[in-house]
């Protein structure tokens, strides 16, 4: 079952990728959704370093920019590999978390009386390279050194309330003359500077589906006592340097963390973050409107256009209900899980929650229920905060040094004295164990909406299927948690495994959910099923062949091979060394454990169990994992076999249900009921677009210009031509990085032909999941697995700045680039001989001619994914989609990845089924052509520690000189250099776009309560000078008005600007908008009068705290980002150095963005007035465009998506 979690705000929830190059990421046509991406064969690619090379390149920072290329990443994700275990993971999706962890009942035992025999505590301030931290108001309960992490774990419990804190300080970031003791050891010229974390989480125990824990969440940040503007949380994502502002709700906890590499910064933001949680404003009478705002209201519907009287409510006197004003739900959280509910897996999610936990917390939806959460009174929201926000069930986190820690520890010592000792608010908020009780499985059959074809027949869509069990009762020993990492992974965890491979190879369904093992909560659960299951007489069919595939491992078992390679896979991930926001990973991982009144400690070590394992294993082989399996799956009844059924009616019934609702309650309201509604909305509108005083204002916290860095981030980087005489580049990046070598090799694909660039994705597929010539595909893939930390193919196509051009940022003209096939791969410094070996296996004796099932697979499972992904993350496609009209290689990256892509990979697999020889004597010889292409158009790029840059020199001359395809005397033409000349698709590329995708307004139907409305085009032409100053306006955009007005009095869970200067594009879009497509692009129309306005009545100035400053801030902020792990800060490096963008130019760029004045919000205002040719694309569904050509007579081209 896929854990599910919900964040606050929909900024980091709604990111969108990077426009300056396009990424096919490893093994992405095969990931298993739900579970976090895990092909343990490929190497981890952080959206972080995607995020930072797309805004250090373009000299800009887009709100928006994840790798939009794995669907997966819903959320800030770091990295897109699964982490082996929550002992080190931190794995935040979009939505509310509803994994669980395994144990019987039992009474919880509080830490309260388990850790006695305090450590000695220092003074009142921290001597410099102390081993703890001491304070007076904090008994120090466990002290322990956390070798895995080089890092000093202290556990405190404050003394006035009893609530625990837990402060992390790693060895690198100690107080002293050196801030990164490691990296200066390493002789590394890059010192990352990782983030300081503050956090603080309360046990929140659901009572009903009204979502009120997520409804808090966000009602917390919209002020509080001392800083009582309305919204301090949009003050601090207008103008701040956090690297992670957010909120999370569990089904269990709800979770409040910030990150900041500024220690001003830092210290606002966590003031800001404990004043909300202790003194919010939200459960005070001055508060009223916060619950209409973030969780639900009547709001009056667009249908009393005309009939303003009923909507003002009369003069007085009682009124027929015939003339009362027709309402519509309005809300921030209910659009959010309006949204929620329209993805079917999101909805299979919270189903199985409900039918496996039905005697604990967990049968509840903390995120809310949409049918529900209009029944949640002002009355039970302001009672559920003081029922569970006290200091007493308060759990605090820091990261940091000393004086972090002390920091901390006395600023939240300020807010929690006061209240006192609570000792209900932790007692009422115990989770207890759901004990096994099914006597058989349990089945159950929903529905699940789907759009109708055109024309309004049936939809052939298929059934999903998700099979979850209920693993234990009692607590696991730590040996016995990472038993089942490992199992998930040898069931899961590669096409090759047994469990996946038989489901996808069957034939059954398209596409393989679930997860696997979801440990984070009081219980562990094990989720697999499918979807895209052709008929019902098939879903039957797939239970059994998962009941028969377990039945059969539990005889044969795993062999060697496949043992070794998941536990070198998972140790490999958990010794490697994480990126700045560790801190943030170890907070979320610990409360695993730390939530249960358990020892957070063992969250997050695994030295221990990891040599136990080794140690069962070396005894007993495949039994270990042969015994869990009969355990826990084939004897354990207690699971939950849940079946979708797509029905073409349900977005309709549901849409009438709500009607119902909300006619029903408007008719059982009294006069004065019914005046009460309309007057809290016209005071609502009336607050939300007051201006709040210079007073009010002012008691927001901020820094100044002064308080940032003014020069810009660089990474190191050598460039050796012509290494060892071979013909190839060799760049390399000397960090800091764990003994781990990383490695990527890039070859030119520009040689072939434009028809033949679908069929990238294709070969990408097989490069990642094929066998060789001599090993099956479980063969090869679990040697992979064995002898690195992963190996994978991916393709990149990069935006190039034109030779002639000066350091100044243009508009590109979208014709130079590079197209690169990319082979990826990390290992420890004593296996770079056997990464080679493998980078050449995969290069030149893959077995494309017996792969035909597997190619199906994967692009099955990838058409598949994608289809789903545009009704969650729609946004996305609609941006996409605009981007495609103005530019070329905008427009490949749409053919790539967007709704394009959808009809060629329908066409490839038509072609496969079609006739296999040739398609695959086809893919071979474009591999063929890729392998013998001129060593010009070549690079080895390698990042790693001094000495294992300088080990891995003998391995590289062996790849590059005695590996690679020899010349033979007909050497491939050189590659020619586009930064000079047009790419060599782009003719092909440009016809086909002014005939396939002309200039439009175009409608993608799919099934959804929810809509995402984007509209943009051309704010730059080619060659146009673009100043750094675009990116803070747009940033003030999406901040300032698109958040105030769309978000926040609108109710859509996001909406943001992106402009890009690399392609002149602007857009306008929104996430989870509930309104009617045409009510909100009457709102983007007003952006820049909006602009204009605040020009013309001085809200733009250049004082400390005001409104550009602010923006110039926080654009600082989002350029520099978190700190970048090895890993990310070579990969960055690499893409800046093969833009060919300097750092002069970037520098340029900031020192545009911190010169940022009046004038150049007019100027950009002022474009935006005058756009020219500007589309539209929205995703949303049949009844929506049906109701907006009735409404205003817009009619659009319409795509139909089916799922």
């Amino acid at each position: 079952m896929a854990s599910t979690k919900t964040s606050y705000g929909g900024l980091e929830a709604t990111n969108d990728d990077s426009q300056d190059w396009l990424h096919i990421p490893p093994n992405s046509s095969e990931q298993r959704k739900k579970s976090d991406n895990d092909d343990h064969n490929s190497p981890p690619s952080s959206l972080h370093a995607l995020e930072m090379a797309n805004e250090s390149d373009e000299y800009e920072t887009d709100d928006d920019d994840d790798n939009e290329d794995n669907d997966d990443e819903e959320e800030y994700e770091l990295t897109s590999g699964k982490r082996a275990t929550r002992f080190s993971t931190w794995r935040p999706k979009e939505l509310f978390r509803c994994g669980i962890f395994l144990v019987t009942f039992l009474t919880v035992t509080s830490l309260f009386a388990k850790y006695d025999g305090a450590l000695p505590m220092f003074g009142s301030h921290p001597p410099p390279g102390a081993l703890g931290v001491g304070h007076s108001s904090y008994d120090t309960i466990q002290s322990t050194r956390l070798e895995e992490y080089s890092a000093r774990l202290t556990l405190y419990r404050h003394r006035s309330t009893g609530a625990e804190f837990l402060a992390y300080v790693p060895d690198g970031v100690r107080t002293g003359p050196s801030s990164n003791v490691a990296a200066e050891a390493a002789g590394s010229e890059y010192d990352p500077k990782p983030d300081k974390v503050f956090g603080v989480a309360f046990r929140t125990k659901p009572e009903s589906s009204t979502g009120v824990p997520h409804i808090l969440e966000h009602s917390v940040l919209c002020g509080s006592k001392k800083y009582p503007s309305r919204d301090p949380f949009a003050h601090l994502l207008k103008g701040s340097l956090q690297t992670f502002l957010n909120a999370m709700t569990y089904p269990d906890r709800t979770v409040y963390p910030v990150a900041s590499r500024n220690r001003a910064d830092f210290r606002n933001l966590m003031d800001v973050y404990l004043d909300a949680v202790f003194h919010p404003r939200a459960v005070e009478e001055e508060g009223w409107w916060v619950l209409l705002q973030e969780g639900w209201r009547y709001d009056l519907s667009d249908d009393n256009i005309g009939n303003e009287t009923a909507a003002e409510g009369g003069e007085g006197g009682e009124r027929a209900l015939a003339d009362r004003a027709k309402f519509e739900y309005k809300g921030v959280v209910f659009s959010e899980m309006k949204g929620a509910y329209s993805d079917p897996e999101g909805y299979l999610d919270r189903i199985t929650q409900s039918l496996l936990f039905p005697d604990t917390p967990y049968f509840y939806d903390s995120g809310g229920d949409p049918a529900v959460i209009p029944t949640l009174t002002r009355e039970e929201f302001v009672e559920f905060y003081k029922k569970y926000y006290h200091p007493t069930n308060a759990r605090l986190f820091v990261a940091g040094d000393e004086v972090d820690v002390y920091h901390a520890l006395s600023r939240a010592d300020s807010y929690m004295t006061p209240m006192g000792y609570n000792p209900d608010s932790r007692k009422d908020s115990v989770i207890l164990y759901q004990q096994r009780k099914f006597q058989k499985p349990l089945s159950e059959r929903k529905p699940f909406a789907v759009a109708s074809t055109e024309g309004g027949e049936e939809s052939s869509q298929g059934f999903m299927l998700c099979m979850t069990w209920l693993l234990n009762t009692q607590p696991f020993t730590p040996m016995m948690e990472l038993a089942w990492v490992v199992l998930d992974s040898l069931l899961l965890g590669k096409p090759s495994s047994p469990l996946r491979k038989a489901l996808e190879d069957s034939n059954l369904g398209e596409e393989t959910i679930g997860g696997g093992v979801d440990d984070e909560l009081l219980q562990s659960t094990f989720a697999i099923g499918m979807k895209g299951i052709k008929s019902r007489e098939d879903v039957s069919s797939v239970e059994d062949l998962v009941m028969s595939t377990l039945h059969q491992l539990d005889n044969v078992g795993f062999t060697d091979d496949e043992i070794a390679s998941s536990m070198n896979t998972i140790e490999f991930q958990l010794r490697e060394g994480g990126g700045g926001l560790r801190g943030m990973e170890i907070f979320l991982a610990s409360l695993s454990k730390w939530n249960y009144d358990l020892n957070p400690v063992d969250a997050l070590v695994y030295e221990d169990a990891l040599k136990a394992l080794k140690d069962e294993i070396s005894r007993t082989g495949s039994n270990t994992f042969q015994q869990m399996i009969h355990d826990f799956l084939i004897t354990n009844n207690h699971r939950v076999v849940l079946e979708l059924y797509p029905s073409t009616t349900l977005e309709a019934d549901q849409l009438k249900d709500e009607e119902i609702q909300i006619a029903r309650a408007t008719s059982r309201m009294s006069d004065e009921e019914y005046q009460r509604v309309i007057d809290e909305n016209a005071k609502l509108k009336q607050l939300q677009e007051s201006e709040e005083s210079p007073e009010i204002i002012a008691t927001n916290p901020s820094l100044s210009i002064s308080d940032i860095d003014t020069i810009s981030t660089e990474y190191p980087i050598s460039v050796e031509e012509d290494a060892f005489k071979s013909g190839v580049r060799l760049i390399s990046h000397s960090v800091s990085s764990s003994g781990i070598l990383y490695v990527h090799f890039g070859l030119d694909v520009s040689m072939l032909p434009y028809e033949d660039v679908v069929m990238l994705p294709a070969l990408v597929s097989l490069l990642n999941e094929a066998g060789t010539s001599q090993l099956s595909d479980s063969q090869f893939r679990n040697y992979i697995g064995k002898v690195t930390g992963g190996v994978g193919a991916s393709l990149e196509i990069i935006t190039v700045k034109p030779t002639a051009w000066d350091d100044d940022a243009k508009v590109l003209p979208g014709v130079n680039m590079l197209s690169l096939l990319m082979i990826s791969g990390k290992c420890t410094s004593d296996k770079t001989q056997e990464l080679f070996s493998i980078f050449e296996t995969i290069l030149m004796d893959i077995n494309i001619e017996e792969s035909k099932i597997i190619l199906q697979n994967s692009l099955k499972s990838s058409l598949s994914s994608k289809k789903s992904s545009i009704a969650s993350r729609g946004h996305s496609y609609a941006d996409r989609r605009i981007r495609g009209r103005y530019s070329v290689r905008n427009f490949i990256d749409e053919k790539m990845y967007g709704v394009t892509s959808l009809q060629d990979e329908a066409a490839i697999l038509e072609s496969i089924d079609n006739d296999w020889t040739t398609f695959a004597l086809r893919l071979d010889n474009i591999r063929k052509a890729i392998v013998s292409g001129n060593r010009s158009g070549m690079f080895l790029d390698l990042t790693g520690d001094a000495s294992v840059l300088e080990d891995a020199r003998e391995s590289a001359k062996d790849f590059l000189v005695n590996k690679l395809p020899l010349d033979l005397g007909n050497p491939a033409p050189p590659t020619p250099d586009f930064r000079s000349v047009e790419h060599p698709w782009i003719v092909a590329a440009r016809l086909e776009m002014t005939t396939s995708d002309p200039i439009r307004d175009e409608g993608i139907v799919v099934s959804t309560q929810v809509a995402y409305v984007g509209e943009g085009g051309l704010l730059y032409g080619s060659g146009d000078d673009v100043s750094g100053s675009t990116s803070v306006v747009s940033h003030y955009l999406t901040t300032g008005y698109m958040w105030d007005v769309i978000r926040a009095k609108n109710g859509a869970y996001g909406a943001y600007c992106h402009f890009s200067h690399t392609d002149g594009v602007a857009t306008l879009y929104t996430y989870r908008d509930p309104n009617m497509p045409d009510t909100t692009l009457g709102l983007f129309h007003a952006a820049a009068d909006a602009i204009l306005n605040d020009a013309s009545t001085e809200t733009l100035t250049r004082d400390d705290n005001a409104a550009i400053t602010t923006a110039v801030i926080g654009t600082i902020g989002s350029l520099d980002g978190s700190a970048l792990s090895a890993q990310d800060a070579g990969y960055v490096a690499l893409i800046r150095y093969l833009r060919g963008e300097s750092s002069v130019a970037r520098q340029k760029w900031r020192n545009q963005v911190l010169s940022t004045n009046v004038q150049d919000f007019v100027d950009y205002a002022n474009r935006m007035k005058s756009w020219k040719n500007q589309s539209k694309a929205i995703v949303a569904s049949e009844s929506a465009f049906s109701e907006m050509k009735t409404r205003v007579g817009v009619e659009l081209s319409l795509f139909r998506v089916q799922r």
